[in-house]
């Protein structure tokens, strides 16, 4: 899989830039939790003030339960409950109630009819305060504030199981401390009303209401006439069991329409405002099961599409819209099993819309990475290679058939090359990345992405692991028990071991201090076993105490590093010699063909079923045996906050041209630099320029050098 360059490899010009808008929208699914006991209702904010997304819901557990997770920023949620025994928790908002700058929590729970909200005192400890205790059937909330006194306002609606009745209602925050609140009615006229939201739906600048009935199957909207008064105005009186209601500009006319899913009929729809009051109603078809439906630009082409959820088949579905009110369905996940509710949000920070989703009957939360400007790929990735011409890593996804292009500063990825079926190892010969495709070794050109060899060889079970030399051999591991020898100017093949090797071996890597190879295997208390490449004789360089291994490679100084699926996954250091070895990480979820960044003593470790790859910097001693080849151009620190020092390794003459790109493929600056002090170094002040990806071109009389950098 892995490989040693001892060829000067030179720096190449690389401007990137999204076409991307108004692509089908994809998006990748990250869990939370799947242990959080019939969850209703979700809600995505910042709990914290870390700068993270965090995620807010209610469910059934312990007897109805208020929870958080919160987010480190990598993706890792830790849960935090907040409430128990709140019988019948059904709604739930954040929203910075009282004014002093923390995120409080707000739910309601029908079986208790009450009402009730969280103080954040900034450190997450959290002080109960009650809203109501005898609202009946209190079913789903909106945060707002109602009558424009620069409070925030509670809405809510009663669903009452047992007596078919439910107000509309909100309550009025006085603004002290502690918080007083006052009921005001607005209807009650529904028989069981699920939901209720609030926005100005006349253009007038107060906030109008929303809401729906489900027994008698209607759609209301309420004007707030001021004064805490309002009068309803009917929108549908045949939306069969009414269930959500929200109102968002779908057709991009400046006024705001208003989006419905209805469960038991399995119904969506969206009804178009037409000024005066009037609406036009549009069925999107059968959604088994509809229970929500919200809208986002998820494509980013200017218009809104739209975001179903239900508790039928399909769970989760984008609706693109097409434009002139057509809409076309893509599902997001069939996995994410009996959804109750999807909302759209900004969870990985980059500029697209993502989704968190929370599913009732699965106990499931889950958000939804949109691949649009910075996707995720990795689905199963078995073996990662470094290009070092291009500072990016090539890492085969199993699963996603494909090899994906992660930046190395960045780690923004890009399909590299698709169509593979489930390509396991690969590694990189001069200006080729070769991967083991089934039967089949591939290979391709790394700057075009052109199939450039391929090469048919019978296995026992299947090509995985492999490794070359600086001779322009491959070699390639069947995970039946054999390895053979690639001639790659030939295109031809024989093998070298066909007995002797661990049972399932997986991976090797051509150790240049010995000429062998060394390799491990998928079985306990597995050995590293050598093989001489002058006798292909097989023999057993150590003994070690795990097993379980799915990768090997090796630094400059000759020691090796294996990756353990042994729980938990882990991965160990072998010194050269093979004299003692150290574990010197775990955690890695089924850690699989490793590969060390020698440039940047840099040990860059795929996660199989993680699907991720991890970065582990390395601390590394001993005699230098390998000397990489020198970058003509450094820059430092990178990223910063646009003050950076740039270093010339290797003469480069005089009269260089400088220009910086930004990652939309523009030039922004251009000036001729003819003087670098003594030690080719040169300070370079970007402080002016927006926050983002840029790329500095340098060049000379005979090349052109590019190197990325990031303002932060």
């Amino acid at each position: 899989m892995k490989r040693f360059t001892f060829s000067f490899l030179a720096l190449s010009v690389l401007i990137c830039f999204s076409t991307n808008t108004g692509a089908q929208p994809n998006f990748r699914q990250y869990p939370i939790t799947d242990t959080f006991t019939n969850g209703s209702d979700v809600f995505a904010e910042d709990i914290n003030n870390d700068g993270y997304q965090d995620i807010v819901a209610v469910g059934k557990a312990n007897g109805g339960e208020v929870a958080w997770w919160e987010n480190d920023g990598e993706q890792n949620f830790t849960f935090h409950s907040i409430k128990q025994n709140f019988y019948g928790a059904r709604g739930v908002r954040a929203e910075d109630l009282n004014d002093d700058g923390e995120i409080d929590i707000i739910a309601a729970a029908w079986r208790d009819n009450t009402i009730l909200w969280w103080e954040n005192d900034g450190n997450e400890n959290w002080t109960e305060h009650e809203i109501d205790t005898n609202f009946v059937g209190a079913h789903t909330v909106d945060i707002k504030d109602v009558n424009g006194d620069g409070y925030m306002d509670v809405l809510c609606s009663g669903f009452d199981y047992y007596g078919h009745e439910g107000e509309i209602a909100w309550w009025e925050s006085d603004g002290q401390i502690p918080i007083g609140w006052e009921k005001h009615l607005i209807s009650a006229r529904f028989q069981q009303s699920p939901f209720v939201f609030g926005a100005d739906m006349d253009g007038d600048d107060d906030l109008d209401v929303i809401a729906c009935g489900e027994l008698n199957d209607e759609v209301y909207w309420w004007e707030n006439l001021g004064n805490e008064t309002f009068t309803e105005h009917m929108i549908d009186n045949n939306f069969d069991a009414a269930h959500t209601v929200i109102a968002k500009d779908i057709d991009g006319d400046e006024d705001l329409d208003i989006l419905g899913a209805a469960c038991i009929s399995g119904k969506l729809a969206w009804w178009e405002n037409i000024g005066y009051n009037d609406f036009v109603k549009h069925g999107l078809g059968a959604f088994p099961g509809a229970l929500w439906l919200d809208a986002a630009d998820f494509d980013q082409d200017g218009k809104v599409d739209l975001l179903s959820a239900g508790m039928g088949s399909p769970k989760l579905a984008i609706w693109q819209n097409l434009g002139g009110n057509q809409f076309e369905m893509h599902f997001i996940s069939s996995s994410f099993s009996s959804a109750f509710c999807a909302v759209p949000t900004y969870m990985d920070g980059d500029d697209d819309i993502d989704i968190v989703a929370i599913g009732y009957n699965s106990d499931k939360i889950s958000w939804f990475g949109n691949q649009l400007f910075n996707p995720d790929y990795l689905d199963g990735p078995e073996s990662v290679a470094f290009d070092h011409q291009r500072q990016r890593y090539l890492v085969s996804s199993a699963h996603e058939d494909c090899i994906v292009a992660i930046d190395k500063i960045t780690h923004v990825q890009e399909i590299f090359k698709d169509g593979l079926d489930s390509p396991l190892g690969n590694c990189i010969n001069d200006n080729v990345i070769y991967v083991s495709v089934g039967e089949e070794l591939k290979g391709f050109d790394l700057e075009t992405g052109d199939e450039v060899f391929t090469l048919q060889i019978p296995c026992i079970q299947h090509l995985d692991g492999m490794a070359c030399d600086n001779n322009g051999f491959l070699y390639v591991i069947d995970t039946g028990g054999k390895i053979h020898k690639v001639d790659i100017a030939n295109n031809s093949y024989e093998t070298i071991v066909g007995s002797g090797l661990s049972t399932w071996v997986q991976d090797c890597i051509f150790d240049p201090f010995n000429n062998r190879l060394l390799s491990v295997g998928y079985v306990a208390v597995a050995p590293i076993q050598a093989i001489d490449l002058e006798t292909y004789q097989v023999s057993t360089a150590t003994s070690t105490p795990f097993g379980n291994y799915d990768g090997i490679t090796i630094d400059q100084f000759g020691n090796v590093y294996l990756a353990s699926h042994y729980s938990p996954g882990k991965i160990i250091q072998y010194q050269a010699d093979f004299s003692s070895y150290e574990v010197i990480s775990t955690g890695h979820n089924q850690p699989a063909g490793l590969d060390f960044n020698q440039y940047d003593n840099m040990l860059v470790i795929p996660n199989f079923t993680g699907n991720t790859v991890d970065y582990l910097p390395v601390q590394v001693t001993g005699e230098n045996l390998i000397t990489p080849e020198v970058d003509p151009v450094k820059i430092y620190p990178n990223p910063s906050n646009g003050k950076f020092m740039l270093k010339l390794e290797i003469p480069l003459g005089n009269d260089i041209d400088i220009s910086l790109i930004n990652s939309a493929g523009k030039q922004v600056l251009s000036k001729k630099v003819n003087c670098f002090l003594s030690d080719r170094q040169q300070a370079i002040d970007l402080t002016s320029y927006p926050k983002g990806l840029y790329f500095l071109n340098l060049k000379n009389a005979s090349k052109v050098y590019s190197e990325k950098l990031i303002i932060r």
